[in-house]
């Protein structure tokens, strides 16, 4: 059984002045994943003694608490501290999940938990009601079970047709909009991705922060308009800069398999050179003249899309998981690359009586202990 909660270390250190005798300041202010201060915040700074190799002890230093405008202010005395030794600060609350850096910041986001329940609760809602408690999860740390069906997306997915207004009035949110635009992506109706890339931002230089771009791009199966084609374009040729995003639009240009994304990968092919093996992988999957992935049978339509991969050897795909109206379809297909357990996502829609892959993306990733049999399953 997981704990209740979950304590981290933070190092909080910043706007450190030098007091007479030794003492520091520490000033910090701790806010939610909206920016509201978090108040009553217990903070706990400590650094580890080693004793013996398995005899690390915790030497506290400062025990203080967030005011009622989430700051933290306090004077720790600089010499009880030895000169090669590391601060740690451990934040906690209950309701709320800690983290751990070493980065000298202003301001910490502390992001309260939430769980499936919570989802169930605000499917149920309607109207702003439902916009708001929606707002809130998204800017929350949720945490599900180790239950199939649990996580977030699926939850959703299960419901897309109460949360997906909701969502779609969240895609211009400067706090939540790209999570609210990774649910979406995930549902896979192509009008929403084409929402989504009205309201994108331009790739940005700082790390992880074009990650969105990998959801979206795994959706794009049907580009209409020169705008998507055009995101298809810069995604392959990593003007992104993330190896998740451009690998992630060289699989969607390939299972597209048209004129149109087989030009594309070939201009990818001169300018990105990193990926050159999976994009001659996927000019030859296209040149291969490729039968459509649908079919009026859903397991035959995961059958196909999962053995249009390349990925080491494919080991089955799990039941196919239905959202409330049966109209949609989510099948994870199970792939075995050296020691590596991987899970790809495929979302399906029926359209006119046939399974429509809608989207296809990595959802898991697991190192396995050693080099499987041939015939080895993947074992949860």
């Amino acid at each position: 059984m997981k704990p209740k909660h979950r304590y981290l270390l933070v190092l909080l250190l910043l706007s450190v002045v030098s007091l007479p005798a030794s003492a520091t300041n520490v000033l910090a202010k701790i806010v939610d994943g909206l920016g509201r201060p978090v108040d009553h915040v217990a903070v706990d700074i400590y650094w580890l003694k080693t004793v013996t190799e398995n005899d690390v002890r915790q030497i506290d230093v400062l025990k203080t608490v967030s005011d009622d405008h989430g700051v933290v202010k306090a004077t720790y005395d600089e010499k009880a501290i030895p000169a090669d030794e590391f601060i740690f600060v451990e934040i906690a609350k209950e309701g709320y999940a800690g983290y751990s850096t070493t980065d000298f910041k202003p301001e910490y986001v502390l992001e309260r938990e939430i769980g499936p329940a919570d989802v169930r609760r605000i499917a149920a809602l309607d109207g702003n009601a439902q916009v708001e408690e929606l707002r809130e999860l998204l800017a929350a740390d949720f945490r599900g079970s180790d239950e199939p069906g649990e996580g977030l997306e699926d939850l959703v997915f299960v419901q897309e047709h109460r949360f997906r207004p909701a969502l779609r009035s969240l895609i211009t949110d400067a706090k939540v909009g790209k999570a609210a635009g990774q649910l979406l992506a995930f549902i896979g109706d192509p009008e929403d991705v084409r929402l989504i890339l009205d309201h994108a931002p331009p790739p940005s230089e700082d790390f992880f922060e074009n990650r969105w771009a990998y959801g979206v791009v795994s959706a794009l199966l049907e580009p209409m308009t020169a705008k998507e084609w055009s995101f298809l374009r810069s995604c392959a040729l990593n003007e992104y800069d993330d190896r998740w995003v451009d690998a992630g639009a060289i699989n969607t240009l390939k299972l597209i398999a048209s004129p149109k994304s087989l030009q594309i990968l070939r201009d990818a092919a001169k300018a990105n050179a990193q990926r050159a093996a999976s994009i001659a992988k996927a000019i030859q999957y296209i040149e291969s003249g490729p039968a459509p992935l649908a079919d009026e049978d859903l397991a035959d339509a995961g059958k196909k899309v999962a053995q249009a991969m390349t990925i080491g050897d494919w080991k089955g795909n799990k039941e196919p998981r239905l959202n409330e109206k049966g109209d949609k379809a989510l099948v994870d297909c199970q792939y075995i690359d050296g020691r590596d357990w991987l899970v790809y996502t495929a979302t399906f829609h029926k359209v006119n009586g046939q399974w429509k892959l809608r989207g296809l993306c990595e959802t898991m990733q697991a190192l396995l202990a050693e080099e499987p049999e041939p015939d080895d399953q993947p074992v949860e």
